[in-house]
């Protein structure tokens, strides 16, 4: 059945160009990590990540889409921060390496990292893989993360854990929001719009639509308790829905002081 809303006629349609699409960006994520590797046995991937981080951005183009950036002018760009994105699409990735202009990795799933390709790729860039079947691995993570930034590498995270279903947010879990906080490392949130129709979840047929993000400030996580990680999260809902929703730029809220504020917990 059609997706969001979506004709047959307009899935089959916009299908051939779609298919030509995944096929290039498949072999351009191979390419890209054959010209990387040889690289990385003289000089850290992070010193040099800037370039090829924007090439992975190539499929965004493929779709006929424009991808437009808001950067709020508290954002900080040379502080290492967890950036948090609402997560809509498999483009997800391709949208924060268009936007996020400053070195970056991701948690991924570690079936992903097998991906040919794109997991080769996510490999060369210091992924972190999740694995939930391992026991620990919530504490791995968080280790991998503060030896990440120790090397002055951002984290990318997807609060939400799935796509949307609908456009809109969804729940938020927990453990990001913690492991930011017990890491020491500020969050940035990162809200999409356009994504949804250009490719949402349930079909791999592209559409052309205009993407723009909006990068928020830093939100301090330094110092929080346990108590104030509801509110934390709910600053981060604010934010990405204003913008998602409303096209609202809330980067003030990002500065207000978190400890002892109440928050309605829309969290599982």
């Amino acid at each position: 059945m059609p997706v969001a809303g979506r004709s047959w006629w307009g899935e089959l349609l916009w299908l051939p160009w779609s298919i030509i699409a995944w096929t290039i960006s498949f072999f351009w994520m191979i390419c890209l990590t054959l010209i990387i590797l040889p690289i990385m046995l003289f000089v850290r991937f992070e010193r040099f990540q800037l370039p090829p981080q924007l090439c992975v951005s190539l499929p965004i183009w493929l779709t006929c889409s424009r991808l437009k950036v808001h950067v709020d002018p508290g954002y900080d760009r040379s502080r290492v921060s967890m950036f948090m994105q609402n997560h809509v699409s498999m483009m997800d990735a391709c949208i924060a390496c268009g936007s996020i202009r400053v070195p970056f990795c991701g948690l991924e799933n570690a079936s992903h990292l097998r991906v040919p390709g794109y997991g080769w790729l996510m490999r060369c860039a210091n992924a972190i893989p999740v694995d939930r079947s391992k026991k620990g691995f919530f504490a791995e993570i968080e280790a991998a993360m503060r030896e990440r930034a120790s090397r002055g590498i951002s984290i990318l995270v997807f609060p939400e854990a799935h796509r949307t279903m609908d456009g809109k947010l969804r729940p938020f879990k927990r453990g990001v929001f913690q492991m930011a906080r017990d890491a020491g490392i500020p969050i940035v949130p990162i809200a999409v719009r356009g994504a949804y129709r250009m490719l949402p979840k349930g079909t791999i047929s592209v559409r052309p639509s205009t993407i723009e993000v909006y990068i928020a400030p830093q939100i301090e996580t330094e110092g929080l308790r346990d108590d104030d990680l509801p509110a934390l999260m709910e600053r981060v809902r604010e934010v990405l829905e204003g913008w998602v929703e409303r096209g609202e730029k809330l980067g003030h809220l990002c500065q207000r002081p978190l400890q002892g504020e109440p928050s309605v917990n829309k969290a599982s």
